[in-house]
């Protein structure tokens, strides 16, 4: 168990080291440098102390934790991810693009132009469909995250006049709150664009808002990242239910 674990956790801080290169503007990687740390730690104490019971409990212990987290985040990324592939009705009355982060260079990021290319592509096939683009400005971002993706839809050839603008929110509730507002009407039918991992979270805090008819329109992302967005996205879930927001 004690390879088991530095094992683990060497593959846990790699990965950390990957998803910070990324530059996401999010500080989540830390999270893969405590789980490293707890399990490479816990293995590499393990096989270098002398083996006692106090040893063995505190190193059963660790690999049981880890086990079960694992089956834990398994059993809901399967939930959430299953959830991401519902077919959306043509001709849906609105779009809600889900705000990320914004370059310096004032381009959307690559998560942020995965959603605008689903979203591109549904208001494509459905020209009666309009799109509110949601997103604040954030303090390492040029402009509201909104701007900047009414300007690449602009450049993708969706009408201006099919686009509306929400520049103020700052978290996926007031994205979805605000964009409610907009759209002033309850029973709209209504597509929801953001990355296939947060479909479940984002639909569910639709509906609790009192969006009735809500559809998840699901975005790619990048599979390397993908164990990091459904972990974030696991504990993100979490909290969410104990703030009551799904």
């Amino acid at each position: 168990m004690g390879v088991f674990l530095l094992v683990v956790g060497v593959i846990c801080i790699i990965y950390g080291v990957t998803i910070m290169l990324t530059w996401s503007g999010t500080a989540f990687f830390l999270v893969w440098y405590v789980l490293g740390v707890i399990c490479g730690g816990t293995g590499a104490l393990a096989l270098a102390l002398p083996d006692s019971t106090v040893v063995r409990g505190v190193r059963t212990a660790v690999c049981c934790l880890t086990v079960c987290g694992i089956a834990v985040v398994s059993i809901m990324s399967i939930a959430i991810m299953h959830t991401a592939y519902r077919t959306p009705p043509r001709d849906l009355d609105y779009l809600i693009v889900l705000g990320a982060q914004v370059r310096p260079s004032g381009e959307p990021s690559v998560v942020l132009r995965y959603r605008l290319a689903a979203a591109r592509d549904y208001l494509d096939e459905n020209p009666r469909t309009r799109v509110v683009v949601s997103g604040g400005q954030g303090p390492n971002e040029p402009c509201s995250e909104g701007e900047a993706m009414a300007r690449w839809l602009e450049r993708a050839g969706i009408d201006a006049d099919r686009i509306v603008v929400e520049s103020e929110s700052k978290t996926t509730v007031e994205n979805l709150q605000n964009s409610r507002e907009l759209i002033g009407d309850d029973d709209a039918r209504v597509g929801i664009v953001t990355n296939n991992f947060h479909i479940f979270r984002a639909t569910r805090m639709a509906e609790r808002l009192g969006m009735g008819d809500v559809w998840g329109i699901p975005a790619h992302s990048t599979p390397w990242y993908l164990p990091n967005n459904l972990l974030r996205e696991c504990l993100a879930l979490v909290k969410a239910a104990i703030c009551g927001t799904i």
